[in-house]
C-alpha cells in the first residue's frame, strides 16, 4: 500500500500547495522510503540555492535526507534541523503499522535561531554574499508555530484519509 493508494496526487498536491502559502514551507510529500512524490515547493531561496549547488545539496540536503527518512520511519510527527540551521516539520502517515508517507516541509529557522551561513558557506559553493541575500528570504516560526503546522497536517491527513 503507498500514500497514492489512499489519497488522490489531485488531493495530495492541493495539501502540498496549501502548507507552502499558508506556512512558507518548502513544502513536500513522500511515500514510505522518504522519496517526493510531487516535486518541491520553495518556501524560501536559500533553500533552493543550496538543493541547486552540487557541494551544498551533497553536504547539507542529501544528509538531512536521509536523517529525516530515519526519523519518519518511527512513525512519529517530528520537528528536526538540517545542518544549515533550519528545521523540517514532518508527519507521518501510518496504516496498520506501516509507514506509507509522510507530510511536512522544511526551510523555517527558529524564532529564536539563526540560519547558520557560516555552515552553509563551508558546506557549498555559495558565496557569503548570496547566502547573506538568500537568507532573508527565509520564514521565522516559533515553537507554537511550528505545532501548529503540524497539528494542520494531522487534520488534514485525517479528513483526507476518512
Amino acid at each position: 500500500m503507498t500514500l497514492k493508494d489512499l489519497i488522490s496526487e489531485e488531493d495530495l498536491a492541493a495539501l502540498q500547495r496549501e502548507l507552502h502559502d499558508r506556512f512558507g514551507l518548502n513544502a513536500d510529500i513522500t511515500d514510505g522510503e522518504g522519496h517526493r512524490l510531487l516535486g518541491n515547493t520553495w518556501g524560501n531561496d536559500l533553500c533552493r540555492a543550496i538543493r541547486n549547488d552540487e557541494k551544498g545539496f551533497g553536504a547539507i540536503c542529501a544528509t538531512a535526507g536521509q536523517m529525516f527518512t530515519r526519523l519518519m520511519q518511527k512513525g512519529e510527527p517530528f520537528v528536526e534541523y538540517c545542518d544549515a540551521g533550519m528545521v523540517r516539520v514532518s508527519v507521518p502517515v501510518v496504516v496498520k503499522g506501516e509507514v506509507v508517507g509522510a507530510v511536512g516541509g522544511c526551510g523555517l529557522v527558529p524564532a529564536d535561531e539563526e540560519v547558520d551561513a557560516f555552515t552553509i558557506g563551508m558546506m557549498s559553493s555559495l558565496d557569503e554574499a548570496a547566502i547573506a541575500e538568500r537568507v532573508k528570504t527565509v520564514h521565522a516560526a516559533d515553537e507554537a508555530r511550528l505545532a501548529e503546522i503540524q497539528a494542520f497536517i494531522t487534520k488534514r491527513l485525517e479528513a483526507l484519509l476518512t
